[in-house]
Order: C-alpha cells, then sequence, then structure tokens
C-alpha cells in the first residue's frame, strides 16, 4: 500500500504538465487500459484504484476515453470506472461527461495504433481489427464478430434432435416372499423332548401271574397240512384157465 501511494505521488509530480493540457481525472477501481474503445481490444496496461489520468477525449456517448496513463502510456478506458472533481464530488464520466465539457473524439485504428503501438506484438494483426464494423458497446454488451477469414472455418451447426423412441415401460415392482420363520441360530440343535420327571422310565405292560406264560394258540390237526386224498384199491386181474396151450399154466398129472 505504501509503495502504491509513492508511485501514485511521484506520477502525479511527473503528470502536472500533462494535466494542465487535459482534463484531470482517477481510476475508481482497478481497471485495464485497452488499445481501443471496446473491451475486445488487446490489453495495454493496468491501472490500480485513485490513480489519475489526462482525459484526452471520449466518444460522443462518453462510454469511453482516450487517456494518458502516468507511465505516459496511451489507451482507451470504460469511462464507468473514471471519476471526474464535480460539484465538490467525484462523478462518473459515463454520465456527466457533457456536464463537464470533455471534449468529443473519434478512433481511427490505423492512424491510433500505427502512432503509439508500433512496438507491440499485436500491431501486425491490425488490418484485422481495423475491418470491424465499429460500434463501441459498454461493458456487459457483445460486439460483432470479425471477418470471415479464407482459412478459418466456422464451427458446425447443432443438429436437430432426432427422434428419440418412446422409454420403456417401468419395470413390474420386484416380488416381495412373505418372511420364513426365523431360523436358530447357527451351531445350536432343537432342544430334546421332555424327559418325565426323576429321571423315571415308564413301567413295563403287566405280567400274568405265577410268571406263566400264555398258551399257544391252538394248531390245526395234522401239523396244520389238509388231508391227504384217499387212494382208489388196487386188485389185480385173476389168472386165465391154460388148456395146454403154450404158455398157459401147467396142471398137475396125476
Amino acid at each position: 500500500m505504501l509503495k502504491t501511494r509513492m508511485w501514485m505521488l511521484g506520477a502525479a509530480a511527473l503528470f502536472t504538465p500533462l494535466i494542465a493540457a487535459a482534463q484531470q481525472a482517477q481510476t475508481a477501481k482497478w481497471v485495464h487500459v485497452r488499445a481501443g474503445p471496446a473491451r475486445e481490444y488487446p490489453l495495454v496496461q493496468q491501472l490500480p484504484p485513485a490513480a489519475p489520468v489526462a482525459v484526452q477525449g471520449c466518444l460522443s456517448d462518453f462510454s469511453w476515453c482516450d487517456v494518458i496513463t502516468p507511465d505516459n502510456v496511451r489507451g482507451w478506458v470504460y469511462g464507468g470506472n473514471l471519476v471526474y472533481p464535480y460539484n465538490n464530488g467525484n462523478v462518473p464520466i459515463i454520465q456527466y461527461g457533457s456536464n463537464i465539457g470533455l471534449p468529443v473524439v473519434t478512433f481511427v485504428l490505423g492512424a491510433y495504433w500505427g502512432s503509439y503501438y508500433r512496438q507491440r506484438s499485436w500491431y501486425g494483426d491490425w488490418r484485422r481489427w481495423d475491418s470491424w464494423n465499429h460500434q463501441h458497446f459498454r461493458p456487459g454488451m457483445r460486439p460483432p464478430p470479425p471477418p470471415h477469414r479464407p482459412d478459418f472455418r466456422p464451427p458446425p451447426r447443432p443438429r436437430p434432435p432426432g427422434i428419440r423412441p418412446p422409454p420403456p415401460p417401468p419395470r413390474p415392482p420386484p416380488i416381495t416372499r412373505p418372511p420364513g420363520p426365523p431360523r436358530p441360530p447357527v451351531g445350536t440343535r432343537p432342544p430334546p423332548p421332555p424327559r418325565p420327571p426323576g429321571g423315571v422310565r415308564p413301567p413295563p405292560p403287566p405280567r400274568p401271574p405265577g410268571g406263566a406264560r400264555p398258551p399257544p394258540p391252538p394248531r390245526p390237526p395234522g401239523d396244520g397240512r389238509p388231508p391227504a386224498p384217499p387212494r382208489p384199491p388196487t386188485t389185480r386181474p385173476a389168472p386165465r384157465p391154460n388148456n395146454g396151450e403154450p404158455g398157459g399154466p401147467r396142471r398137475e398129472q396125476r
């Protein structure tokens, strides 16, 4: 801050001869000094707030003013960022320029750049800037684009949006199954069935008195086999009489 004030005091001392021949103003904030009356012109210098400048003239609407900085640099500053002492106060030039009586000037790029910017790197491109149809806009307004170059191709036009198919129908909600019975924790077995109290086993069925066993069930006669069918009687045929015939029985001779 101290260096800035020292610079401003020294610049004001050196700048006094120029102020006598021009209108004295100062910057309202940090400003950009441009090579022409538009924000799109190349940047020449930056000035801090309350920096003294000598106003050489402004455009007819006082939107931009031609100034000389404390470093003896020539350029254009937006009129809304310059204030001028008027009626015991500092007022913006863009609103009170006509009341203050600032001179109205025009901007001729070729003559202006040729007088002050020949040593700048962008001076060789002055013909492109000069070919503009200069309409000086205030900050926030868009100036016309530069003329078409033979080697410059404009970006392709955006294609119209194609007809897209309708979105798919929404998916049905997932089938939710009812929750099953709770499972026992891992590693645990179900409890055994309850036992009678005292660990007594149930008594056996009663036995008959005397320790006798019950008689076995009766068996059918014949060891359970069916009777054999009766056999027919065997008869032998009677012998035939032999009357001296061979093979017949012999009679005893007396």
